[in-house]
Order: C-alpha cells, then sequence, then structure tokens
C-alpha cells in the first residue's frame, strides 16, 4: 500500500535542488511499468522460446522421435 504524500514547507528555489520532491510532494522511486515488464518478457521469453523449439527440432531430426510440446498436444 503507498503511503500517502507529504506535504513540506519550502521556498520554491529549495524544492527544485531535491530530485524526490515536486512541488513539496514527496515521489516514490521510478519502478517499471505494467508495459515495461511486457517487454521485458517478450525481449527474453521469445529468443528462449525459438531457442528451445530449434532444440526440439535437432533432438527430432537426430532421433527420428518427436519431443516438443506440439507432439504432445497433437497426439
Amino acid at each position: 500500500m503507498r503511503k500517502p504524500a507529504k506535504f513540506t514547507h519550502q521556498a520554491p528555489h529549495q524544492a527544485s535542488h531535491q530530485a524526490n520532491q515536486v512541488r513539496g510532494l514527496d515521489l516514490d522511486k521510478p519502478r517499471p511499468t505494467a508495459a515495461a515488464w511486457a517487454l521485458i518478457m517478450l525481449y527474453f521469453g521469445v529468443p528462449a522460446m525459438l531457442i528451445g523449439a530449434l532444440i526440439d527440432l535437432l533432438i527430432q531430426w537426430a532421433s527420428g522421435d518427436c519431443v516438443g510440446l506440439w507432439c504432445w498436444i497433437i497426439s
């Protein structure tokens, strides 16, 4: 649960020198948004899935047995 913002009484020139305050309100630390997490998952997830599919294809080509996820779904 987020803490309520605290109001501090400072002159405008003092507040501009503090990076964590805007107009006297204390700000939380920056954090990734939901869109950023989705892009991170795409950036790492898609290549990992492609590498796994390539490994499954190589095993199927070398052994003749289908070991991929699609083989279990089809059968």
